[in-house]
């Protein structure tokens, strides 16, 4: 048997112990607002983990292929000197990287512009510019196709443990695209791969791997009238963000 204290009905006990209680159409119009919120905010939050991600791996792989090369040199010499580089970057990485990368995978030149880096004989829907097997492997930050300064029959390629590739190219009758470097942080096979975004560009500077643009002025790295900056609007842009990145502490301001 319930007690109620003298003057209390059931009616008043209950009244009392849901005062407090939300309604049903608070509820809904509180779920509501979250939703609201949640759809104005997520997309922010995936940008910035894909930032920091990205970040993050460029750091790693930049790292990475620099240390190779200074054991390579401890062994053999100074990287300026290999004779390989007069020959083809597959030699270059075959010789002197690769056994420098434990468990790296090596893939060499290829004619099809299509398939220049870490290419495995198949295509995934997206992964390319165009997300067809007609497209060109890579693209500019305006969408473009990239050409050079890949080179077909001479940019080889090695497949990183977590799926980063490292293309190398070594091409002496265009002086201007020789010992490129470039870092796919997460793999050929995984979108955009576009410049600034998941592609970068460095160069092996007689001993050194340097970003390409290290020796721009600073504010020219950011500049939608100049080409190859890192910038959308820029003619063929995306190519000294890597410049841009190191020279703001590893961090990427321009998404």
């Amino acid at each position: 048997m319930v007690n109620f204290a003298k003057g209390q009905t059931l009616e008043g006990s209950f009244a009392g112990k849901y005062a407090g209680a939300f309604t049903l159409a608070e509820v809904l119009i509180t779920l509501g607002i979250i939703g609201i919120v949640a759809a104005m905010t997520l997309p922010t939050v995936i940008n910035n983990h894909k930032r920091v991600e990205t970040e993050t791996r460029l750091k790693k792989a930049y790292s990475t292929i620099s240390q190779a090369f200074q054991a390579a040199q401890a062994k053999h010499g100074e990287v300026k000197d290999w004779p390989e580089w007069d020959e083809s970057a597959e030699k270059v990485l075959r010789t002197y990287i690769l056994p420098e990368l434990k468990g790296a995978k090596l893939f060499p030149s290829n004619e099809n512009p299509s398939n220049l880096m870490c290419h495995e004989g198949k295509f995934i829907t997206g992964g390319y510019i165009n997300g067809n097997k007609e497209s060109t492997q890579y693209g500019w930050m305006s969408k473009t196709y990239i050409s050079s300064p890949f080179i077909k029959n001479d940019t080889a390629s090695v497949k990183l443990m977590d799926g980063t590739c490292i293309g190398l190219n070594s091409n002496k009758a265009e002086p201007i695209f020789a010992k490129n470097l470039f870092i796919d942080v997460n793999g050929s096979y995984r979108a955009p791969n576009m410049a600034g975004m998941d592609l970068f560009f460095f160069i092996v500077d007689e001993n050194m791997i340097r970003p390409w643009g290290y020796d721009w002025e600073t504010t020219k790295l950011f500049d939608a009238t100049i080409k190859n900056s890192c910038h959308r609007q820029a003619p063929l842009g995306g190519r000294v963000c890597a410049a841009k990145i190191i020279g703001d502490g590893w961090t990427i301001k321009y998404w």
